[in-house]
């Protein structure tokens, strides 16, 4: 008894630092894509971030079908064999997945760069081209990290997503600002948006291999240790590298295919928007530069949210799955909705400090941006808040119900959003004709109706009931409070600044004086709207902390 719990607090070790890493990731993403948006920008346009951005939606689905399942069919597949003390097997697996992404990852480069022509736009092909080879390089780090897994050390991936991040931001910079200038050195000035988006693409390879170089120094400093386990290894039954490639494939195809119908939302968005709007009569430009918009801008931003909500998904995975094993439904919901909460309290203040700072925010991140292009960004995260709080709930229940075993649910709800989103994306983009806008608005429909699939089997399965005051009504009303004080706010440090200094620097002093401002008024405003007690503060992470702070600034009584 001792011992399983002991490996559930390992699990949970290990699964935080791998969330702690994706947000860390997530975070140096969007800090090194602000200066690259604006780099991408320089010539006063948003085509090169366009480019970027069709390429980068393309290489990422291509990749989560090639390799994105192959770290957790390797670990699955591996970790029954170390369980079992079969290290020659465990071997055996490790050249065989190695064989498998030679062959798959060969196979998807050669698509992307061959294929590029008919998958974006005439001027991303370049970009598309140059991520090609990190398609089949990326498999090779898929099982490193899958091997590493496999022994319940998620370390070594979470390092190696933020060395990739690291390396990224660096190369994707200078190799955008190179190939920019030696363009317009080249006489070639009317391809400078497409070389700079081929460049910063080319941070996207580098990383990989960094990644790479350090996932086979750390397997080789680690080699001699499983060749002495293979060395005393008695297991008569050697597995052959077609029943490898069987397993890998039993396990992966689900993954993928999983994977595949959750992120073609995303790449469909882009390849009816474009179709549509060229047969329309727009130019390529004019797309690319709405696209460059919503996915390098509004998305970057959105994306922070978002990526939190995943990580507490992950975190109440092995809670609810626990819980659930032994038939207590009470402690299940106990966990989702403590869940779903601290979902509500990152989502929905975010959700409104973009609805109501968002011109500001883009003013002083996007500096490069004409007028018309900053209000079209302020109006996508206006119009997109919507999508960030029902993104956090869908991400909730989806580990919910991966929790409790219904994995299939979650495809079958997502298979559904996605031919309705497809339906609905159609009449807004040719009818209604609100171009960029319609894909906020096909995404929060998309959300819609995977969050009332989802709770319902969620509410079906648990009998789980939405607790609706301190989830929504709190973060709510401490958000609108928060909305008014930072409005207000702004409108009066950015008036006083004027009087001294520039526009600009009067708008990131307003900025930031308001959101940090904002941050406490939310803070304090949803302690004693909700009654939050310090058993409640504590459930969340950094919970103690969250209650010290509380009790000092008197928000919280003592016990």
């Amino acid at each position: 008894m001792a011992k399983k719990k002991k490996l559930r607090k390992n699990f949970a070790l290990q699964a935080t630092i791998l969330a702690a890493a994706s947000i860390i990731s997530k975070l140096i993403g969007m800090i090194y894509n602000i200066p690259l948006a604006n780099i991408l920008s320089t010539r006063g346009n948003g085509y090169g971030n366009g480019y970027y951005g069709a390429a980068q939606t393309w290489y990422y689905y291509i990749l989560v079908i090639a390799t994105f399942s192959i770290p957790a069919a390797v670990s699955k597949i591996m970790a029954e064999r170390i369980e079992k003390g079969e290290y020659r097997n465990v071997k055996r697996i490790f050249n065989g997945a190695m064989i498998y992404v030679l062959v798959v990852g060969l196979a998807a480069a050669i698509f992307a760069y061959v294929c590029a022509p008919y998958l974006v736009t005439e001027n991303a092909v370049l970009s598309l081209r140059v991520l090609a080879p990190t398609i089949f390089l990326s498999g090779f780090l898929s099982v490193y990290r899958g091997y590493f897994q496999a022994y319940g050390n998620m370390v070594p991936t979470s390092i190696s997503q933020v060395v990739e991040q690291i390396f990224n931001a660096i190369v994707s910079i200078a190799a955008a600002l190179v190939l920019m200038q030696w363009a317009v050195a080249a006489g070639r000035e009317s391809e400078v948006d497409k070389f700079g988006a081929a460049g910063s693409t080319l941070g996207t390879g580098i990383a990989v291999v960094a990644g790479l170089i350090y996932m086979i120094l750390l397997f080789h400093s680690e080699k001699k240790e499983l060749n002495d386990r293979i060395r005393i290894d008695k297991t008569e039954q050697i597995l052959s590298y077609k029943e490898v490639i069987q397993l890998l494939l039993m396990i992966a195809t689900p993954i993928i295919l999983s994977s595949a119908i959750y992120n073609a939302n995303v790449m469909l968005d882009m390849t009816i928007f474009q179709k549509m709007t060229k047969a329309m009569g727009y130019g390529s430009h004019v797309i690319d530069g709405q696209y460059g918009l919503y996915s390098r801008m509004y998305l970057v931003l959105a994306n922070v949210p978002i990526a939190m909500s995943a990580a507490v998904a992950s975190a109440v995975i092995p809670g609810v799955s626990s819980a659930f094993a032994v038939g207590n439904k009470m402690e299940c919901n106990r966990k989702i909705t403590q869940s779903m909460q601290l979902t509500m309290i990152m989502t929905i203040p975010c959700a409104v400090g973009f609805a109501v700072l968002g011109r500001p925010i883009v003013q002083l991140l996007y500096y490069k941006l004409s007028v018309e292009e900053t209000h079209i960004v302020s109006m996508l995260l206006l119009l997109g808040g919507i999508s960030i709080v029902l993104n956090g709930i869908s991400s909730v229940l989806n580990g919910v119900l991966q929790g409790i075993g219904k994995v299939k649910v979650p495809v079958i709800s997502a298979g559904v959003a996605l031919v309705l989103h497809v339906l609905f994306l159609i009449p807004m983009i040719g009818i209604f004709k609100i171009g960029i806008y319609s894909m906020i608005f096909a995404t929060a429909f998309y959300a819609i109706i995977v969050v009332i699939m989802n709770y319902h089997y969620v509410k079906k399965e648990l009998n789980y009931k939405m607790e609706w005051k301190q989830t929504f009504g709190v973060p709510v009303l401490s958000a609108a409070v928060m909305g008014v004080e930072a409005v207000l706010l702004y409108m009066l440090v950015y008036r006083i600044c004027g009087m001294a200094v520039g526009e600009r620097l009067s708008n990131g002093i307003a900025v930031l004086i308001a959101v940090a401002v904002a941050a406490f008024t939310y803070f304090a405003v949803m302690i004693k709207a909700g009654g939050y007690t310090e058993e409640m503060l504590e459930a969340f992470p950094k919970g103690r902390l969250l209650a010290k702070v509380a009790k000092k600034l008197h928000l919280l009584k003592n016990k």
